[in-house]
């Protein structure tokens, strides 16, 4: 049984490492918009990202308080906020056809995509590869449990 526990606590280590890292990849991508200014992005990008830092965070207090909902909020914030994350930044203006939601995006590639550089970038990919590690990690954390 020995070789279970050392699983299980490997897996919890990996789970909540990555609940930080990815907080703070969140962070640094919010710091990104207050650098390009809050203007730069539509006001429901805004809030939707403002949305999801509240949500990150309770995914995280989750994951570090280690309740049985930890991983079940790890792979449903980490992977959502990859998906979210690469229709809101990654995709061109034009490849947002679902209904509705065309005004979530901020496309780092598409025109005027206001003040993004390099570091505009680093953040976007740190933050969708946290997301899809956090993910990865919730995932890890369900399987290991059983």
């Amino acid at each position: 049984m020995t070789v279970r526990t050392e699983r299980v606590d490997a897996t919890d280590f990996y789970l909540r490492t990555t609940a930080v890292i990815f907080a703070a990849a969140v962070l640094v991508h919010g710091s990104d918009h207050v650098r390009r200014g809050l203007d730069a992005s539509p006001t429901a990008v805004m809030i939707a990202g403002s949305i999801q830092a509240v949500v990150v965070l309770i995914a995280v207090v989750l994951v570090l308080r280690r309740t049985r909902w930890a991983p079940h909020a790890a792979m449903v914030v980490g992977f959502a906020s990859a998906a979210l994350f690469i229709y809101a930044h990654v995709l061109p203006t034009s490849a947002h056809v679902l209904p509705g939601f065309w005004t979530l995006s901020d496309s780092f590639v598409s025109e005027p995509h206001t003040h993004v550089n390099w570091f505009s970038w680093v953040t976007a990919v740190l933050e969708i590869i946290t997301g899809i590690v956090f993910g990865v990690a919730g995932a890890r954390a369900l399987r290991a449990a059983e």
